[in-house]
């Protein structure tokens, strides 16, 4: 995210950085540095095969306390084929060795990784960085902090257009959708200890151009920043004179092909997009874009 050339946020994108966890072969992969836990799992067999050349899915699975006919469970739950239920989780957590501490993140983090909605996810989130030095804790202390409220990027640009300012209702007077000045303090207190801003002599600027989040991560927050921002964008709508505003909708049906082809445009857009906001020197607004794609029928599998 880049606070000149604008947030690209997609639920489920393609963007993926490289992933935490331990290097299979070299250490053994600790759980706690983990966001997925069948990233761990494929790594704890992949270290155990290290250490063991004898070790297979058969061992895994009489270790665990299964029937010899659930040697395929292991690589199904890692390709995400199957669910792990309370019950396999004790039986995992027993076939992994793991201490008591480790157990129960890895217990949360399955309920994480298979929450369906996001008050779920975002509940057992909450649970995942109480464990200190976790994975779950720095990212949450960080990245998922910064995409949680909408305003926190808002406030964020705008010290990009103004870095003479430092009254909280004076910012927040200039936000739209309005917030308050609680708000707006609370944004400055956010960015300040995440080091996305830096104190002037006069006000704030811009001290970190970009901020990236872990894939799960990034997943779970562009749809909760979504769900703010659809409520947003209606809220402005009705507010807003015509001329300060541009809303387009279509509806329309389409192939496969179309479809992908239509998402590659999409992508295309926005890079010019981004090309015309850099060459852009006298910034003095702050605007938001969303697209949205959806489909209003049953896709065909």
């Amino acid at each position: 995210m880049d606070p000149k050339g604008g947030k690209d946020m997609e639920a489920g994108g393609s963007a993926e950085p490289a992933r935490g966890g331990a290097d299979p072969g070299h250490a053994a992969p600790q759980i706690l540095q983990y966001l997925d836990y069948r990233d761990f799992l494929r790594d704890h067999y992949a270290y155990r095969k290290t250490m063991d050349g004898g070790f297979s899915q058969r061992s895994f699975a009489r270790v665990a306390g299964l029937p010899a006919s659930c040697s395929s469970l292991l690589p199904a739950v890692i390709k995400g084929r199957r669910q792990l239920s309370q019950n396999l989780r004790i039986k995992f957590g027993k076939a992994m060795k793991l201490a008591d501490r480790e157990y129960r993140y890895f217990d949360l983090l399955v309920q994480f990784n298979q929450a369906k909605g996001m008050t779920e996810k975002n509940f057992f989130f909450a649970q995942l960085t109480q464990f200190r030095s976790s994975r779950a804790q720095i990212v949450g202390e960080t990245q998922y902090r910064f995409f949680s409220k909408w305003y926190y990027s808002a406030v964020w640009n705008y010290f990009g257009i103004d870095q003479k300012q430092r009254h909280p209702g004076i910012i927040a007077a200039n936000i739209l959708p309005p917030i308050t000045p609680t708000q707006a303090e609370e944004s400055i207190k956010l960015l300040l200890e995440l080091g996305l801003i830096k104190k002037t002599a006069s006000g704030y600027a811009v001290a970190e151009r970009h901020i990236y989040t872990e894939k799960n991560v990034q997943a779970m927050a562009a749809r909760q920043h979504i769900q703010e921002l659809g409520g947003m964008a209606m809220q402005v709508f009705q507010t807003l004179p015509a001329e300060q505003r541009q809303y387009n909708a279509l509806m329309f049906s389409v192939s496969r092909d179309g479809f992908a082809a239509i998402k590659d445009r999409i992508r295309s857009f926005q890079e010019e997009l981004r090309e015309i906001i850099d060459r852009d020197s006298k910034e003095d607004r702050v605007y938001t874009l969303t697209m949205q794609l959806f489909p209003n029928s049953k896709v065909p599998e």
